[in-house]
C-alpha cells in the first residue's frame, strides 16, 4: 500500500506544482539546467587548455626534432578534449540525480515548506538560522545517500558476475536507489520537525515501501538517456511535493487510527 500511495501522489503533487501559487517554481530548474551547461562547458574547456598546455611542454623537447611525430601534439589536444567531455558526460550519467538534489537543495526546502503550509495551514516562521541549517542538513544526507548508494552501486556490480544473482542485481539496484531518493526528498519534512539522521533513518526505514514509491519515480526518469537530467531538474519538484503529499495522507491517517483507537 505504500508503495503505491506513494506513486499515486505524484497525481496530486502535478496539480499543486501547476498550479497558480506554485507554477513559478519551474523557473529554477530552467536556472540550474542553464548553469549546469554553461559552468560545465566552460569548466571542460578551461581544463581541457589546461591539460594541453601543460602536456605539450613536455612534448615539445621531445618531437621538435622528429618530423614524422609532429602530428602528436595536436593529437594530444584532441584527445583530452574528448576524453574530458566523456569524463563529464559519465560523471553526470553515474551522479546526475545527486548533482541536481544538491544543486536544488534550498530550492526543495522552500517548496516542501510551501507544500506543508498548503496541506495543512502549517506556517514556519522564515529564520534565517534555520534557513541554512535546512539547506546544509539537506546537503549532508544527499552526499550521504550519494556515497551508500555508491557503495551498494559497487556491491550489486560484483553480484552481477553470479550467475542467479546477476539476474536480480538490476533490480536490486533500481530499488535501492530508488529508496534512497525518497530518502532525499522525505528528509526536508523530517528536518522541520528537527529529526537528527538516525531519526530520519529510523522514520525512513518505517515507512520504507512508502520511500521507494516516491523514489522509484525519480528513479525511472533517470535511466532514460539524453534527457534525464533535463528531466530529473523538473521532475525532481514533483518529488519534494509528492513526498510531502504521501506523508501528509500518511501522517493523517496514522492520527486517525490512534484516535479511532482511544476512543
Amino acid at each position: 500500500m505504500g508503495f503505491f500511495l506513494g506513486i499515486r501522489a505524484y497525481g496530486k503533487a502535478f496539480g499543486i506544482l501547476f498550479s497558480r501559487r506554485f507554477w513559478w517554481f519551474l523557473l529554477f530548474p530552467v536556472l540550474i539546467l542553464w548553469i549546469l551547461f554553461i559552468g560545465g562547458n566552460f569548466l571542460v574547456s578551461y581544463a581541457g587548455e589546461y591539460l594541453y598546455g601543460f602536456i605539450e611542454q613536455h612534448l615539445k623537447s621531445w618531437v621538435d626534432e622528429i618530423t614524422w611525430l609532429q602530428w602528436v601534439s595536436g593529437f594530444s589536444n584532441v584527445f583530452i578534449k574528448i576524453v574530458l567531455r566523456i569524463g563529464y558526460f559519465f560523471l553526470f550519467a553515474t551522479f546526475g540525480g545527486y548533482i541536481v538534489l544538491i544543486l536544488m537543495s534550498p530550492v526543495y526546502s522552500w517548496l516542501s515548506e510551501r507544500t506543508e503550509a498548503y496541506l495543512s495551514g502549517k506556517k514556519y516562521p522564515f529564520s534565517w538560522r534555520r534557513l541554512f541549517w535546512e539547506i546544509f542538513r539537506g546537503l549532508g544526507i544527499a552526499l550521504r545517500n550519494m556515497f551508500v548508494q555508491l557503495l551498494f552501486f559497487v556491491l550489486f556490480f560484483l553480484c552481477s558476475f553470479i550467475p542467479v544473482a546477476g539476474v536480480l542485481a538490476p533490480f536490486a539496484l533500481f530499488f535501492t536507489s530508488a529508496y534512497f531518493y525518497g530518502f532525499s526528498f522525505m528528509d526536508y519534512a523530517m528536518e522541520r520537525k528537527r529529526f537528527n539522521v538516525k531519526e530520519s533513518v529510523r522514520y525512513v526505514n518505517r515507512h520504507m515501501a512508502l520511500t521507494m514509491g516516491i523514489g522509484s519515480v525519480f528513479a525511472l526518469i533517470l535511466m532514460i538517456p539524453w534527457i534525464r537530467i533535463m528531466a530529473c531538474c523538473f521532475v525532481s519538484l514533483l518529488s519534494v511535493i509528492a513526498s510531502m503529499v504521501a506523508l501528509h495522507e500518511t501522517e493523517t491517517t496514522e492520527m486517525d487510527s490512534v484516535m479511532s483507537v482511544k476512543d
